[in-house]
């Protein structure tokens, strides 16, 4: 089996052959990452990508144990945080959309403690039913990064060795069903590397619940005012929270003093449930911004339905095997 540093010689060996990225690309990067990340270059400017890198992507419960008090916001600001009491039953169904194209979610169904179903992408799919946990996943994100990289390994390493990896390959490829271990997943996203997996939403658990995201930018309000089933104000994108830098990637350095008054809109249903959070990005342009012309940056959206309502996710009908520790490597440095 490719060793350890076999694989990470070859990644780097790849890095070394491709061009920097320019000013313009690694705000872009900064502020969304995208879905075909162009990340072999991203390894060569590591050290510019590493100011504004936004980690793993976890879910977190409401408030996190050892974040900020919601700020006092009165009568709106408590009806905006008991909105989101309901998803502490862990039945509900919701989409996420303007963070980055991995981080945002297609559709997720949430049946707690019975499974859990996180789409990232069509080929970004995670599924808990029981005590399984179930990866559909492309890797390399698309043909001609996984062409490169298999040529590469093809020329660099012992056939026995490449065939190893062509099955990895032909698990990983955005279509067929793999078993995965959930641990060993987590651990492969916590590698320090340019993967995929690093914008994996962590499966909720009847300890935390919540994987929309919406109870830590309510715990971030720092003003409320409501009109019938609709709260607006703003809240502050800069408080100490893993999941607000996996949604807004630096702040403070992309808007300046807008990060800390971002407009959001709240709407509830008529049992006080939160239904959709829209937050609007500062569409004013930060000192350190290069002069290119930068596209506006669509709002962050979470929308909720289907409390209570939310059926089990069923294994998937067909599975071609289960992971190996090679793919588990390969997945923690993996370039999408």
């Amino acid at each position: 089996m490719p060793t350890q540093e076999h694989l990470r010689t070859a990644m780097n060996e790849m890095a070394r052959s491709t061009d920097a990225l320019s000013p313009t690309v690694v705000l872009h990067a900064a502020r969304r990452r995208q879905t075909h990340r162009r990340l072999l270059a991203a390894v060569v400017t590591a050290a510019a990508v590493t100011a504004v890198s936004i980690g793993v992507a976890v879910a977190t419960p409401s408030r996190p144990p050892d974040g900020p008090a919601p700020a006092d916001t009165g009568d709106a600001g408590q009806a905006l945080r008991d909105s989101v009491a309901a998803l502490r039953g862990g039945n509900y169904t919701f989409t996420r959309t303007g963070t980055s194209s991995i981080a945002d979610i297609q559709r997720a169904a949430v049946h707690l403690p019975d499974s859990v179903l996180l789409q990232h992408a069509s080929s970004f799919v995670m599924v808990r039913a029981g005590s399984d946990t179930y990866l559909r996943y492309l890797l390399n994100g698309g043909p001609e990064l996984r062409a490169q990289y298999r040529q590469y390994y093809k020329e660099n390493l012992k056939a026995a060795d490449v065939r190893k990896i062509d099955e990895v390959y032909s698990h990983l490829d955005g279509e067929h069903w793999v078993r995965a271990d959930e641990k060993k997943l987590t651990e492969a996203a916590a590698v320090d590397e340019q993967s995929g997996l690093d914008y994996m939403a962590q499966m909720p658990t009847t300890e935390q619940p919540d994987a929309t995201g919406a109870g830590s930018l309510i715990a971030a309000v720092t003003s409320a005012e409501r009109a019938g089933n609709v709260i607006t104000g703003t809240l502050d994108a800069t408080k100490p929270d893993p999941l607000l830098e996996l949604m807004f990637s630096d702040p403070t350095y992309l808007y300046g003093v807008g990060a800390k008054s971002m407009p959001y809109r709240a709407t509830l249903d008529d049992q006080g449930r939160l239904t959709e959070f829209t937050v609007t990005m500062p569409d004013h342009r930060m000192a350190s911004q290069p002069a290119d012309p930068v596209q506006p940056e669509p709002p962050l959206v979470i929308r909720i339905s289907e409390y209570g309502r939310t059926e089990a996710q069923s294994p998937p009908a067909q599975i071609s095997g289960e992971l190996s520790s090679l793919a588990y490597e390969l997945l923690a440095r993996d370039t999408d």
